[in-house]
């Protein structure tokens, strides 16, 4: 499949080729929101195929909290929780895939691989799916932690798996930032895909080959499949074929995952401007400028508003001090609603939102430093509930709520569970 570096539109595309049979997909494409009741489990990255972060009247931790539960580990988390099947599962830079009771955090096992783990699991169907900076994608049973199948890339993988249909979409390839050292240590290729795997065998259902790293993950509504590249284009595939409908060209790389609600695609860039398109056909909708450095992570989607954290600019040629901020935009016009600073100097954390409240995460870009930085808690207004200080570099894990319960793992080594 060639690849599409500037944005190209498919002719004649049908309606029945956009929709989805039944369920919330059909909702997504029909320009609502794919999340209409408290959700029950947040089995992938962002919590279900469409990447909203939205858990909508889910109950969450309020004007304060408390732990439930701990869980220490032998090196950082930089992934995030997904929770399924009474499980949390997430991996750690200590090379291990980790299923935790729910309830009580205690171990049910764990899989090691031969790298550090980034990726955020994905759950479908019993399954377990993750990448490893190993180059490796691993399917694991969820009820044992035996490896079902594994495929191998020689690429680096950070970007988290989208079940789908009886098939696993995920991205291929990551060089820059959290990947740079590692990249150089392994002599990685400079290019990446988006690879469809059947979910049982591993075999290879298609492939599209991109021009630079796939740290994106994928979003799945309406028929179409939806991942950013670090080319700088967003790329709307047909999940079943790999075929690309359209791209949608940017100004910069594209690690944010698309989310999908109301007939619109939203993301961010590494310009720092977050990005509403036509989930049809590419066309943008608005464009809004945080005025940042980057944007590495993703945004939520409510009702009716866009929520997205940035790293701000900072030079040594400049004794000022910028701290990140959280940011949220009218979702149909894409105005500045709000900017809450912190005092960290980077979120790459992307938010859990409920639809009164939001939950994201804080970080260092280094070691050491005076910055506070952990896990924050802030109305829809834009009002700070609690803040939760957390060791080491912080939180760059993007939190997971189910049943009342925030589960998101530190760069302390500890997974956490507040209520």
């Amino acid at each position: 499949m060639a690849n599409h570096t500037r944005r190209q539109f498919l002719a004649g595309v049908t309606a029945s080729g956009l929709a989805l049979a039944a369920g919330c997909g059909s909702r997504a494409a029909s320009g609502s929101h794919p999340v209409s009741d408290p959700v029950s489990s947040w089995p992938t990255f962002r919590g279900g195929r469409h990447n909203t972060g939205y858990a909508g009247d889910a109950s969450g931790p309020g004007e304060g909290f408390s732990t439930a539960w701990t869980y220490d580990a032998e090196g950082a988390f930089w992934g995030s929780p997904a929770v399924a099947d009474g499980k949390v599962f997430i991996g750690s830079a200590d090379n291990a895939l980790y299923a935790l009771d729910a309830g009580s955090g205690d171990e049910a096992w764990r899989f090691s691989a031969d790298h550090r783990i980034e990726a955020t699991p994905a759950y479908g169907d019993g399954t377990v799916y993750v990448g490893s900076y190993d180059g490796s994608l691993y399917a694991v049973d969820a009820e044992s932690g035996e490896e079902r199948w594994s495929r191998s890339f020689g690429a680096l993988i950070r970007g988290s798996a989208t079940p789908w249909n009886g098939s696993v979409i995920v991205g291929v390839g990551c060089l820059n930032l959290a990947c740079a050292w590692y990249a150089g240590e392994t002599d990685v290729p400079e290019n990446g895909w988006i690879y469809s795997f059947d979910a049982e065998t591993g075999e290879t259902d298609w492939r599209v080959e991109i021009g630079d790293e796939v740290v994106s993950t994928p979003a799945v509504a309406g028929g179409t499949a939806y991942v950013g590249a670090s080319d700088g284009n967003l790329y709307a595939l047909d999940p079943d074929s790999g075929e690309v409908l359209w791209t949608y060209e940017t100004r910069d790389m594209i690690w944010s995952s698309p989310a999908v609600a109301f007939g619109t695609v939203f993301f961010a860039d590494w310009n720092g401007n977050v990005h509403a398109v036509d989930a049809e056909s590419g066309e943008e909708r608005w464009l809004a400028d945080t005025a940042g450095r980057y944007i590495s992570g993703s945004v939520a989607v409510g009702e009716e508003g866009v929520y997205v954290g940035h790293t701000p600019y900072n030079t040594l040629d400049d004794p000022t001090t910028n701290y990140a901020k959280v940011f949220r935009f009218d979702r149909e016009t894409g105005e500045e609603a709000w900017a809450v600073e912190t005092s960290a100097l980077e979120i790459g954390s992307s938010p859990a939102l409920t639809a009164d409240r939001l939950y994201v995460g804080s970080h260092r870009q280094t070691e050491g430093g005076s910055s506070e930085v952990g896990l924050h808690a802030l109305t829809t207004d834009g009002e700070e509930e609690w803040f939760m200080e957390i060791g080491g570099r912080g939180v760059g894990s993007s939190p997971a709520l189910v049943d009342g319960t925030l589960y998101f793992g530190g760069t302390d080594g500890t997974v956490y569970a507040l209520e």
